[in-house]
């Protein structure tokens, strides 16, 4: 018979907890969209047109929360055909998300939001569309491996061809304009943006 010491226990339960927060921040900043008329909750799951604009819109949502206002939602993302995607945040809107709670918690007006990040991430992304933030997330998706602007964009216009190439300018114009990325001397592109918790 062996006998353990320590216990593994300890180990699983706090990696549940911190799976079922950071889905519980995840709902509150859905909500946060919807209330927000960014997406519509109830549209996420239809198999049309509407349902797939939601995805997309709350995949760069998540994504650019994550990554130009550093309020990690845990997810990690990948190049995909319309820019940045998460797998693991696919699979919680289609396996995990309860809507008919998420209905009764649109009622409720006992959220508490970080007033900076809400109102950063409202100016910043609000009047968005779903083909801005594709290129926009995939734009800032290539400072992970781009050296310099030039390859930057390059890289964006070969795998985002169905944009002509001034849209594109335009929107890495807006973010730089908006220091979601600048460029150091010739070194690369950097990451810029607020810390926030939601």
């Amino acid at each position: 018979m062996i006998t353990l010491k320590h216990s593994v226990n300890i180990v699983v339960p706090r990696i549940v907890s911190i799976q079922t927060h950071m889905n519980v921040k995840l709902q509150n900043f859905i909500e946060f969209l919807h209330q927000n008329k960014m997406i519509t909750i109830h549209d996420l799951l239809r198999d049309d047109e509407i349902g797939l604009v939601n995805r997309l819109k709350l995949q760069k949502y998540v994504y650019l929360a994550q990554t130009s206002l550093k309020n990690n939602f845990g997810y990690e993302y990948n190049i995909y055909n319309n820019g940045p995607y998460s797998p693991e945040l696919a699979n919680y809107y289609y396996e995990k998300m309860d809507l008919q709670a998420t209905s009764l918690d649109l009622n409720k007006t006992e959220w508490t939001f970080d007033n900076d990040f809400s109102q950063r991430f409202l100016e910043l992304f609000k009047d968005k569309d779903v083909n801005w933030l594709e290129v926009a997330t995939t734009l800032i998706d290539s400072t992970n491996y781009c050296e310099n602007e030039q390859e930057s964009l390059d890289k964006v216009y070969a795998i985002k061809s169905k944009y002509n190439s001034s849209f594109i300018d335009s929107t890495l114009d807006e973010l730089k304009e908006k220091s979601l990325v600048h460029y150091e001397s010739g070194s690369g592109i950097k990451l810029n943006g607020l810390f926030s918790v939601f």
